[in-house]
């Protein structure tokens, strides 16, 4: 069913020209008064409050000047580090002035909900109190749409509104939406995207209908899954995935058995490394064994009274050697199966043909069911 259009163009998004804050001495004032905290307030330096203020005065003054979006980001700003009930305010006057009226509600009614404090300066107040009378005055503004999805494989489908997610929740229901045009779009697993665009003016309720094509599922494509470009595709009609989940070369066993490969070759390489280490420190503490005067090449034939000499400088020596060397020999030996483990992986992890894989997979189209596969 092709989607429900508008022929009259639609009104100007503009805020009337006091809520625009057409007058210096009030932006003045709303920028002034900020800086007063309007409930419990964490302690602000002297630059983060100067930085607030020049913030907000210049979002006032692009506010002032119809220039909506840098008036949002200004004001914004100044709000993430001062909150003020003249922030909120200006904030919810720019969405409401670009046109983001459904933002500007949620504002407005952030902004009047708020319990000030006694002692709260006068701008906070009158600043609630134009809140809540602009806000009387946004609400008829906003547009609603009721999005209806027919068709049998309407169930599974995932639906977008201006490319964002619209919740199940949110179909068959109307729904505040900002006033202009729209596109929604449907995706179903298997099936081609279904699109649809309607205008909404001020305070306009409308329907869209779109139509899911009805038919079963293609072969081998679950129906859990989206088809759509962030949902990302389950797989190619009549075709399954391999039995490892993966294509080409690389398979998730090829990848493990490439990083038993890389845990190998670190292995072999610690283990080379302290096995030279173990030597050379043998080596050491057989010079210092001659130069004690044992006898032998290595200085293994060492007298008694040399023991003392031989505990202090020759026995510390011969044991860190003998660390280092049983180190070398683990990793040596770690590294030698890993490669083995290694290798078999990649041996027996190879692709498997999709022709030779035999899968079934049960569709329903609301009114017939079965099985499809692929032997």
């Amino acid at each position: 069913m092709p989607p429900e259009t508008s022929s009259t163009t639609s009104r100007s998004l503009r805020l009337p020209r006091l809520a625009r804050l057409s007058r210096l001495p009030l932006v003045l004032s709303l920028v002034a008064a900020a800086l007063v905290p309007a409930g419990p307030a964490f302690a602000q330096s002297a630059e983060e409050k100067a930085a607030a203020r020049s913030l907000a005065t210049q979002g006032a003054e692009a506010l002032n000047a119809g220039r909506y979006a840098e008036a949002l980001d200004l004001v914004s700003r100044a709000e993430a580090i001062v909150h003020a009930s003249t922030h909120l305010l200006m904030i919810a006057r720019a969405q409401a002035g670009a046109g983001k009226l459904v933002a500007a509600q949620e504002t407005y009614l952030k902004l009047v909900r708020e319990e000030l404090a006694v002692t709260a300066p006068a701008a906070f107040k009158n600043a609630q109190a134009t809140g809540r009378d602009e806000l009387a005055a946004v609400e008829p503004r906003i547009a609603s749409l009721r999005i209806v999805l027919d068709g049998a494989n309407a169930s599974r489908a995932t639906v977008k509104l201006d490319d964002k997610p619209v919740p199940a929740a949110l179909l068959n229901v109307f729904r505040p939406v900002d006033p202009g045009p729209h596109v929604i779009s449907v995706f179903a697993v298997g099936l081609s995207p279904v699109k649809g665009a309607v205008e909404l003016r001020e305070g306009e309720k409308k329907e869209l209908k779109l139509t899911v094509p009805d038919g079963p599922l293609p072969s081998g494509v679950p129906s859990s899954g989206t088809d759509n470009p962030d949902g990302g595709r389950s797989g190619a009609a009549g075709q399954a995935p391999g039995r490892d989940g993966g294509s080409g070369f690389m398979t998730p066993m090829r990848g493990g058995g490439f990083g038993l490969v890389g845990v190998a070759v670190a292995g072999i390489a610690i283990g080379a490394t302290f096995l030279s280490k173990g030597a050379s420190v043998q080596s050491q503490a057989n010079a210092a064994a001659v130069k004690i005067g044992c006898t032998g090449s290595s200085g293994e034939q060492c007298f008694t009274s040399m023991e003392p000499a031989v505990t202090a400088q020759v026995t510390p020596l011969d044991k860190t050697a003998a660390q280092d060397k049983t180190i070398g020999v683990v990793g040596i030996s770690v590294g030698v199966a890993a490669l083995a483990a290694g290798a078999v992986l990649i041996a027996i992890g190879k692709p498997r043909p999709a022709a030779s894989q035999a899968h079934v997979t049960p569709w329903f189209s609301g009114t017939a069911g079965g099985l499809a596969g692929q032997f």
